[in-house]
Parts: C-alpha cells; structure tokens; sequence
C-alpha cells in the first residue's frame, strides 16, 4: 500500500466561456497479490485556475479549432505544464456548443492529445449533473435531510440537477443563459436564440434583431424568464417554465428545500446593481442583467437559496484519475469489440432487498436506460457498460430471465448495438453465455467481473492479460470545493 500525487487537468468548452485547471491528486494505491493496483482519490487540491476564456466561434453553428488549440496551449505555457506530466483528466464539451456542428471533432482532436482522459460532450443531463457535483450541491444533500437543488446557469442553458443523500436524482434543463439574448451598450439586438420564440411569443415580447432594448424592456425580459423558471421549480405555475424546457423531461421531480445557484451568471449574482445598458451589456449580451434579477425571481416559499460556493468552474473543478484492474477470470468476451474507450457505467440493482423480480428489474433497466440516454451520448457503440448490482443467488432459471430482459430492453432501444455488462458477482460467463444466444450475430457481448466502479465512472476494456482476463481502467471524475468562507 502507498500514497502518492499525481497532475490532473480539467478543460470546460461551454457556450459562452471555456476554462483550464490544473490539480493534484493524492492517491492511495492498494495491491495484493491476485490483480493489479486498485487506487482511489484520497485528497485532492486546485494548483492552477486559469483565466475564463470567450469561447471561440467561427459561425454560430462552427467552433474554430485553430483558436481553441491556440487558447489551451496558451493555458499549458501558463500553468507551466507538460502534457507528458498529466496523468489523468476530463475534457468535456457543454451546453450549447455541444450543438455546434464540428464538436465531434474537437473531441477527437482533444483525445489525442489527452491521452487516457474522459473526452465527451455533455448532454444537458450531463452537464447539470457534474455542476452540482462541482458547485457542492451533492456533498450538502449529505448533510441536510432533504433535497439540494443546484441550478447551474450558463450561457445557453440553465441546468437543474436534484441530490438526496449524496445522490443524483433527477435533472431538468431550461432555455435560460446570458448569451440567449445579445446586445450592444445602446441596446441594439444582435441575436435572438430560436428556442426562446415560443415563449416570447407567450409572453407577449416582441424581441428581434435589430431591435433597440431600453433599460426596463430588458430588465423586464430577464425578470420574467428567472420567475418562469423558478416558478416552475416551486410552484404550481409551470406554464411558462415548459415552454423553456429542453427536450424531453423528466415531470416527476423533487420539491427542493435548498437551491444554490452556480455558473456562470451564477457567479454574478452578488455583483454590484445593474443600472444602466452600459452596465447590462458589458459582455455583450444579457448575461449581468439575468444574474441581478435571480435574487427577486422566486415566488413565495420557504426554500433556501444561496449562491454556490463554486460558480464559474462548477462543472469541471477537478479532473480524473484513473486505476487500472484485472477482470475476473472466469468472463465472457468476444475480442472483436477489443478494445474500448471511455465507456460510461450504467447501474442497476438487480434485487430489491434480495428478492428477484424480472418485472421489477426490467422496469428499473427501462428507467435506468431512459435517464442514460438523457445524461450520455448514448450513439457510440456500445451505448454503456451495464453494471449489476445486488445479484441474488443465480440458479439457472433466474440467471435466463436475467439475460432475457437485458436482452429485450437492448434490443428495444439499441437494436443492432454492442453490449457490455460488469457483474458484482461470479456469474460474467454463464450470463454472457446466455446473452450471447439471444443476439444476433452481429452484436458483439463482452460480460466481465471483478472490477471495483462507483457512480460517474468511465472505463476502458483492454484486450486479454493472461487466459480470458482482460485489463480494465476505471476513470473517476474528482470535484474540488473550496471551504465556504464565514459571513
């Protein structure tokens, strides 16, 4: 057993700003005699926190690549850093510009540069998910008995995740950001988002460009889109927070007891008043006004509200570290689909308090698979790893209804795509036998055991190490709080 530090670094490309941080992480690193090390996070702390940067745009549609390379390598002359230091990280891609057309191959280029770090874009899910883990929100939902809400507004979007004893319990994302609306000091309208027409249109604010905003018509705007989306939160009023709704959404939400705002107009929530268009449009958009007008958005209720104790860098403060594992012995792997990377873990208890259901499990495999494809980009193949948890004793018949399920709600929602199944216990071969009979030639089945993974974790499955085993690295993405200063 040993304890040692290593570099991790964490790049945000959102829609208004991209940032660089640089941390270390203390690792304690566990061996025995029968795998490889097991290593986990032990402590962790920010040594470089770089500028926020306007992320660079060539079109609405394109992000320009030859910037962004010019403004990260910037960010490594500054920090002083080698690449060839870094031993683990994540590069995610958020909010909007994870829209923009060429996204997919900033991410490539970013892997290769990266080398072993998590690279993906962030679904709305995502992104709002790893804010509340950045902003604090889900080590609060620890300590309070209730739930936390962080909502996390940006440029494009307002993400809204809801924690319960540590946990991610469900997520909702609005039409609502700074760089929605963009403007000159004299209030001359240079952009409008298309998804805020139909609720312009509700509220009857006839907005376009080239239009001139005064002051209160600004102020107005700001001021109705935070009481629709907080009245949506925590009220029985939701007509105008549906028609800034993302997407499919989960109805079925939490009541929160305590809100904390972060991002990047989160950030400026406590700034000095707004008064002037000079003062709104200082970043060129709505940005500043949106942030003063939270404090006075939220209807009659009895929730604490709070800003975040991380704001701007809420959704990557720290990075990732990675362990790398042997699977067990006895597996089922088909070496075609050798090897992946980044796969995102997908859990599912198969039990509930150990009894077995094959309804009960399929109806928790459907709800898991329904929120996977919300928070993940589910169009790689294979979508995820699909990792068992509280597996009841498998006889034969019960281990067939198993694969049977996974079998049918694969097949439902990914047809023809590959899968890849982590059991907690012994059974990797004989479940991946019994996959195997039901798929198609065409759908590779790698089904493994003996790996450690928690909540958030990404892996990569190598090809064999000796007999069936195959090597495993687990990515686990670190958060970083800063301690709460004292009034």
């Amino acid at each position: 057993m040993g304890e040692y530090w290593i570099k991790s670094i964490g790049i945000d490309i959102g829609t208004s700003t991209t940032k660089v941080i640089l941390s270390r992480l203390l690792i304690n690193e566990r061996k025995d005699g029968f795998s490889l090390p097991f290593c986990r996070i032990i402590d962790r702390e920010v040594t470089y926190t770089g500028s926020l940067y306007e992320t660079p745009l060539e079109t609405e549609d394109m992000i320009h690549i030859e910037k962004l390379k010019n403004l990260l390598s910037k960010e490594y002359q500054k920090a002083n850093v080698n690449l060839k230091d870094i031993k683990g990280g994540a590069v995610i891609i958020t909010g909007e510009t994870a829209r923009k057309e060429n996204a997919e191959s900033i991410i490539h280029y970013l892997a290769d540069k990266a080398g072993d770090f998590v690279v993906a874009t962030a679904g709305d899910s995502l992104e709002g998910i790893l804010a509340g883990k950045g902003s604090g929100a889900m080590k609060r939902s620890e300590e309070i008995n209730g739930t936390v809400t962080n909502v996390d507004i940006g440029g494009g979007t307002a993400n809204v995740a809801f924690f319960q004893g540590g946990k991610a319990v469900a997520s909702l994302t609005f039409h609502v950001g700074g760089r929605l609306v963009r403007l000159t000091e004299d209030g001359e309208v240079e952009y409008v988002a298309p998804s805020l027409f139909k609720w312009l249109s509700y509220r009857s604010i006839n907005l376009k460009k080239g239009d001139i905003l005064s002051y209160k018509q600004a102020q107005k705007l700001c001021q109705k889109l935070s009481e629709d989306l907080f009245a949506y939160l925590l009220s029985d009023d939701k007509q105008g927070g549906e028609l800034l709704l993302t997407g499919e959404h989960n109805e079925m939400f939490p009541k929160p007891d305590e809100i904390l705002i972060s991002g990047g107009v989160g950030a400026m929530m406590n700034d000095a008043q707004i008064h002037t268009m000079k003062d709104v449009a200082r970043y060129g958009d709505i940005g500043p006004l949106l942030a003063s007008v939270i404090p006075t958005a939220f209807p009659l209720s009895s929730v604490r509200i709070k800003k975040a104790v991380e704001t701007n860098r809420a959704t990557v403060i720290g990075a990732g570290m990675q362990s790398t594992e042997v699977s067990g012995a006895t597996v089922h792997v088909q070496k075609e689909l050798l090897p992946i990377r980044n796969i995102p873990l997908l859990k599912v208890q198969t039990t509930k308090k150990g009894e077995w259901s094959s309804l009960e499990f399929s109806r928790r495999l459907k709800e898991k698979i329904r929120h996977a494809k919300e928070v993940y980009d589910t169009k790689q193949n294979p979508p995820f790893a699909l990792t068992l948890l509280d597996m009841p004793y498998c006889s034969y018949v019960i281990l067939q209804e198993m694969a049977q399920v996974i079998y049918e709600e694969m097949e439902k929602e990914f047809q023809k795509e590959n899968i890849v199944v982590v059991c907690e216990d012994d059974v990797a071969k004989a479940l991946g036998h019994a996959l195997r009979k039901r798929c198609a030639k065409v759908v590779n089945i790698v089904c493994i055991d003996g790996v450690q993974v928690a909540d958030g974790d990404y892996i990569d499955l190598g090809m064999p190490v000796g007999g069936e085993a195959i090597s495993v690295s687990v990515k686990t993405l670190a958060f970083h709080q800063q301690k709460e200063e004292k009034e």
